[in-house]
């Protein structure tokens, strides 16, 4: 075998292998062309959802939620809250007068 020879079989196995990654890299576009249009219809889809929530709540399970949680709250937590947030308050006011008067004496 030849130099020639040689040369001539390397240059085939190099062409046979350029080939070769040619129909891959074909195939490795169309699955990325699909992969795109998928993610194009779900972006779409969740974009269509959020415009309907933001005209009309009543679509929007979260929303929904939302309303009957308002509509079923008598305001008890908030007072009970209220009622709690004041007696800290004025046991932090006992605490800071009894500590000025008996560090005055």
């Amino acid at each position: 075998m030849g130099k020639e020879e040689l040369h001539e079989s390397e240059t085939k196995s190099l062409i046979d292998s350029i080939n070769g990654l040619k129909v891959e890299l074909s195939g490795f576009r169309s699955e990325m062309k699909e992969f795109k249009r998928t993610v194009e219809i779900k972006i779409d889809s969740l974009d269509s959802r959020s415009t309907a929530c933001q005209f009309n709540p009543n679509v929007c399970a979260t929303a929904r939620r939302l309303e009957e949680h308002i509509k079923n709250d008598s305001g008890k937590a908030g007072r009970t809250t209220a009622i709690i947030a004041c007696v800290i308050s004025c046991f932090n006011v006992a605490v800071t007068v009894i500590t000025l008067v008996v560090r005055g004496m």
